[in-house]
């Protein structure tokens, strides 16, 4: 009896224990991919509220779209040099041209996120100049203001309905995130449990990544006008909370049950969530006013790194594992793990920025 106790309070130990490092795993591992969908939705936030007519759209295209590209397709070359010299086939060289050509799958998998926002940018200034068209204008701004002229009735008068021109941007929201977001996530979670279900059903093989993006985008406009009433510091924290439970369970299940974790590319409804509360927590905390000085500064700094440090990493790394051979064990374990490479990529990226054109074109610092 008291043998067979003592096993039972092992085992559950066990459990517990690998229940707990599962949780972390998943905790870890989902809320590092919520990079993009933030600053796609943060994107939308700033960009989707202004005037893109006349010479405004010219210094749009000039100024922010022409270095992105440039930027782009020099990242490229670069990435190209170290898998040259490793393959020297006619194959290394059409796959990287395809990448620079946007046609197919990138040659390198981190590239697939300047493909995607280099098309998601052409359309901000028509998706722009509907949402400012004058009478949606009027209309949202006046949707915004329902909510306090209702507050300010004491007696309680009926509510007045959203404007149709409101409930239109809502109803393209709630079709995005229903077709591009929700179908497929019940999809992957289905396939979990090896159930198969036709992928067309979701859409998802129609949709595609710039799809997603631009939704992320719309949620971005969305919080900018408050639309839905949630800037309160106690709503916001309240949907943050409920997000990231979300997200760390529904990632813990998956990861238990199938040893892996979600791509960012996928309509994730779980990420999308938590993206959006964080992003609605961000913008309306007060944390900004009162930030120290020092801090700020720190944040600033590595925010304009930020883009020479992704698209350089797996570069370092690819040349990493060329130039230390297997044989060098230690070497490789100190060289090639996440803080390693982080650091020379961010001496990489430090040494760049001293060098005024590769500064602009490479690391799209103005």
């Amino acid at each position: 009896m008291g043998g067979g106790i003592s096993l039972d309070s092992v085992l559950s130990a066990a459990s517990l224990s690998d229940f707990s490092s599962t949780l972390i795993s998943a905790i870890i591992g989902s809320t590092s991919k919520v990079g993009v969908p933030l600053f796609l939705i943060i994107s939308g936030y700033l960009m989707l509220d202004r005037d893109y007519t006349g010479p405004k759209l010219k210094r749009f295209l000039m100024h922010n779209y022409l270095p992105m590209f440039v930027s782009f397709e020099c990242w490229c070359a670069i990435a190209f040099l170290p898998h040259f010299a490793a393959n020297r086939t006619l194959q290394t060289v059409a796959d990287f041209l395809r990448t620079m050509l946007f046609i197919g799958e990138p040659a390198m998998i981190h590239f697939w996120y300047m493909q995607m926002l280099l098309g998601i940018y052409l359309l901000i200034p028509v998706l722009a100049c509907f949402l400012r068209h004058p009478q949606l204008q009027q209309d949202v701004t006046s949707s915004t203001s329902i909510k306090q002229n209702t507050e300010q009735n004491k007696h309680g008068s009926k509510k007045m309905p959203l404007p149709q021109h409101t409930r239109y941007i809502i109803l393209l929201a709630i079709i995005g995130t229903a077709f591009i977001l929700v179908l497929p996530t019940i999809q992957t979670i289905l396939t979990w449990f090896s159930v198969d279900i036709d992928y067309e059903i979701t859409l998802g093989g129609c949709v595609g990544r710039g799809s997603l993006g631009l939704l992320y985008m719309l949620f971005g406009y969305l919080l900018k006008k408050d639309v839905f009433h949630i800037s309160s510091r106690k709503t916001s924290l309240w949907l943050l909370i409920a997000a990231a439970v979300l997200l760390w369970l529904v990632s813990a299940l998956e990861l238990r049950l199938t040893n892996e974790l979600f791509l960012v590319t996928a309509g994730f409804f779980p990420i999308a969530f938590f993206a959006f509360a964080l992003s609605n927590a961000a913008i309306h905390s007060t944390f900004w006013k009162h930030c120290p000085g020092w801090l700020s500064t720190a944040m600033t700094g590595l925010a304009s790194y930020s883009y020479g440090i992704y698209m350089v990493h797996p570069i370092i790394a690819q040349v990493l594992r060329s130039l230390i051979p297997d044989s060098m064990h230690p070497l490789r374990v100190a060289s090639l793990n996440t803080v390693s490479i982080l650091l020379f990529s961010l001496l990489a990226v430090f040494i760049i920025a001293h060098i005024r054109p590769l500064r602009k074109w490479l690391l799209l610092i103005k």
